[in-house]
């Protein structure tokens, strides 16, 4: 391949909400019965809890938070423009400034460190995961080298140079990369932009996840570049696939189809409708010198054609079928039709990963779902196991807004 073009930072990338005014004096009331779920950890204040707000605070400003009779719970960015009125950063009242970041910055890196990221076989890991570091709003992805940082609210994203601050401080990457979150921040009101920040870096990044290198596209891929929260699930299944012929739906970059094929697998093919992923699988096998045969072609059509009990390992990792409540029953229908077509390629007992990152698709429904599709396959399964995101990504106790990622190990007879 030809060497990737260096990229400078972009300066229209500092155009962004104009600075808060800070730590505000501002209290947010929550009403009475209302103040339980934030006594235990939760970090959401919606706005249907909200009895009433004292004194003046401008969106993006920190406020204090305290329940009906005004007893402390913590302190939270406001953004009244959102269902979600208050994100909670400190359940102590300090302010939230560039030292605050610094201490909540370190101690996800020491979080990290105690569960041996990086390595010398992993480069590429997640060390900020919003509300699971107490960060909420912030994202960070560690590719190598370069950080890929994304802003989901309004507060964080107008603190973002504080936040860069303190990961160069940090870190001392190569290159700082912000990378969009366009629909969250339309919710928030601010304008997301992707782009170079701050070092030099080319067009793709590289890492390693497990042993396998990679190149990463930071600007034009999915998420912040990869699905770093399936790591652990790619390699349950390379240990599984060994004399198997996989099948790996939806595959983007080919972490499935890598670690399968590493693992021994018979024969890997890769699907994705996207020709720059199917590039990308193919580069990547060239990289890791391993074979996949990788198909450009829509999952639905490329099942509906597949000779049938002609796979031992399948799996189904889709995009996100349901990105609101009024989507759920469509996305059930498609999550059932595309399991049982699945189930019909699966040769008896084959193993079935079958994945789901819609939120609200919970894991009773998924199992549902699955149930649903064995039965208009004519086929019979048994769950192994359900896991979600690796270590990596934590997320407080008692929220399950933050339980997105299922993923089913399922045989099948």
């Amino acid at each position: 391949m030809p060497p990737a073009k260096t990229l400078a930072p972009d300066p229209s990338a500092t155009a962004r909400p104009p600075a808060p005014s800070g730590d505000s004096a501002a209290r947010v009331v929550v009403r009475r019965g209302r103040a339980r779920p934030l006594w235990f950890g939760h970090p959401w204040v919606y706005g249907n809890a909200v009895a009433r707000t004292e004194g003046q605070a401008e969106p993006g400003d920190v406020v204090t938070v305290t329940d009906f009779d005004g007893r402390f719970i913590g302190r939270g960015m406001w953004n009244p423009r959102s269902q979600i009125s208050v994100r909670l950063f400190t359940r102590n009242d300090e302010p939230v400034d560039a030292a605050f970041f610094g201490a909540r910055l370190r101690k996800a890196l020491e979080r990290r460190q105690r569960l041996g990221f990086p390595s010398e076989s992993t480069t590429a890991y997640r060390l900020v995961n919003a509300e699971g570091d107490d960060l909420p709003g912030l994202v960070v992805d560690v590719y190598g080298g370069a950080l890929a940082v994304q802003f989901s609210t309004l507060g964080m994203a107008q603190r973002r140079e504080l936040v860069f601050d303190a990961l160069q401080t940090l870190l001392d990457p190569s290159a700082i990369f912000e990378v969009a979150a366009s629909s969250y921040a339309e919710i928030e009101g601010f304008v997301a932009k992707s782009g170079l920040i701050r070092g030099q870096a080319g067009e793709t990044v590289s890492c390693i996840e497990d042993g396998i290198l990679l190149e990463v596209d930071l600007l034009s891929g999915q998420k912040t570049g990869m699905f770093l929260d399936q790591r652990d699930n790619r390699r349950r299944v390379g240990a599984l696939a060994r004399g198997a012929r996989v099948l790996d739906c939806y595959a983007y970059a080919g972490g499935f189809s890598l670690q399968a094929a590493r693992g021994g697998a018979k024969e890997v093919t890769a699907v994705d409708s996207s020709a720059r992923a199917v590039a990308r699988v193919l580069d990547h096998a060239e990289r890791n010198r391993v074979s996949i045969r990788a198909v450009e072609s829509d999952v639905f059509r490329f099942l509906e054609t597949t000779t049938p009990l002609s796979h031992d390992l399948i799996v189904l990792d889709p995009p996100k079928f349901a990105r609101a409540r009024k989507d759920l029953e469509a996305a059930r229908k498609g999550y059932e039709r595309l399991n049982a077509l699945a189930l019909k390629a699966a040769a008896p007992g084959a193993l079935l990963v079958t994945c789901s990152c819609s939120q609200n698709v919970d894991e009773t429904d998924f199992e549902r779902i699955l149930a649903a599709g064995a039965k208009q396959a004519g086929r019979t399964v048994r769950i192994l196991e359900m896991t979600g995101p690796g270590l990596d990504h934590p997320r407080p106790p008692g929220f399950a807004e933050g339980l997105y990622l299922k993923v089913i190990f399922a045989s099948v007879d």
